[in-house]
């Protein structure tokens, strides 16, 4: 990076060369995490960044603002997991304030969101929560968290509703794991009317077990759960989300699935990440190892002009995604680790 950069031309939005425009922002907060989830980090083998290495919320809060001033409007916290970070709902609050920010929202295993934590979170700014829940049994549960933790967050999911954040349920599905729960989790959404989430297994887990048989697809998902439960209605999408939104013929409750592998959605993309040690992602799946390195320009003194024009030169180079990925037949585990890079 050289003085050059000041020179670059004077863009004015997070644009990419195939004309995507970034407006929302995914902050991992922490690497760490109480769980141990197999698809996400390495059993008993994780190397933590160092503390000195995470980012401050002084100086996530001063690179948010130079996101929102380039366009941003959504934020959504991440981790690892965010809630084991002390003190994050000032965080919250103070993101909340930045003009031009729409909405501060968080990805969450759910284990610390008690009632009180929750509402705690909601009074700070915070306007939505997904929590992530694959099984409804609880040895299946351990099994694949690492942990004995259901009934932890099958409360934390009550006291987000109790405390009036918008709720999603993510259910990451892995063929012979729990994809035989998918029904169960289409009649919880019925009776709920919590909107529930279906993710294909990614090859971002920490482990190195993906492989593609173990992808069970949105095709999949849907005949099950019109064969076992009710017939599907495809709702009107926002293209730029990633899940694709359907709700029973009868009108009651709602399902999502986001198709990452099967049905890639990278050209409609308006996500970008900042990970826990300051790096910036334009890709979920940048090389291993990416992305470009924004605390060192924080904690250099660069002013807010060098970062700004700094990011977008980056966000140029944004690949076109896990679709060129698949497409060149060069998909493999461990593209990044979920855990460093956030959801």
């Amino acid at each position: 990076m050289g003085d050059e950069l000041l020179k670059s031309q004077n863009y004015s939005k997070l644009s990419d060369s195939f004309g995507r425009v970034a407006r929302k922002l995914r902050i991992s907060i922490t690497d760490r995490c109480n769980m141990r989830c197999i698809y996400c980090m390495p059993y008993n083998n994780t190397e933590w960044f160092e503390q000195d290495n995470i980012l401050s919320y002084k100086e996530i809060l001063k690179l948010a603002t130079i996101f929102s001033g380039l366009g941003v409007k959504k934020i959504r916290l991440t981790g690892g997991e965010p809630t084991v970070r002390p003190k994050m709902e000032d965080l919250i609050r103070s993101l909340s304030k930045i003009n031009g920010i729409e909405s501060v929202s968080m990805t969450t295993n759910g284990l610390l969101l008690s009632e009180g934590k929750a509402k705690q979170l909601k009074e700070a700014g915070l306007g939505s929560v997904n929590i992530s829940l694959d099984t409804f049994k609880a040895d299946r549960f351990k099994s694949i968290c690492g942990i004995d933790g259901l009934n932890q967050v099958l409360a934390s999911i009550q006291a987000a509703d109790d405390a009036g954040l918008k709720l999603k349920i993510n259910t990451v599905v892995v063929r012979g794991w729990n994809d035989d729960e998918v029904v169960d989790f289409a009649r919880f959404a019925r009776s709920t009317g919590y909107t529930v989430r279906f993710i294909e297994f990614m090859p971002l887990d920490g482990s190195g077990i993906w492989e593609p048989n173990l992808v069970f697809s949105k095709r999949e998902m849907i005949e099950r759960i019109k064969k076992n439960v009710k017939e599907l209605v495809p709702l009107q999408n926002d293209s730029s989300e990633p899940a694709m939104l359907y709700s029973f013929i009868d009108g009651k409750g709602t399902v999502g699935f986001i198709p990452s592998m099967t049905e890639p959605f990278c050209q409609y993309c308006d996500r970008i990440r900042i990970t826990s040690d300051g790096r910036f992602l334009t890709c979920l799946f940048e090389n291993t190892g990416g992305g470009y390195d924004l605390k060192s320009l924080l904690r250099s003194g660069r002013s807010d002009d060098y970062i700004r024009r700094y990011i977008l030169e980056c966000i140029v180079k944004k690949p076109e995604g896990v679709i060129s990925i698949i497409e060149t037949k060069t998909l493999k585990p461990t593209i990044n680790l979920m855990h460093r890079i956030g959801g």
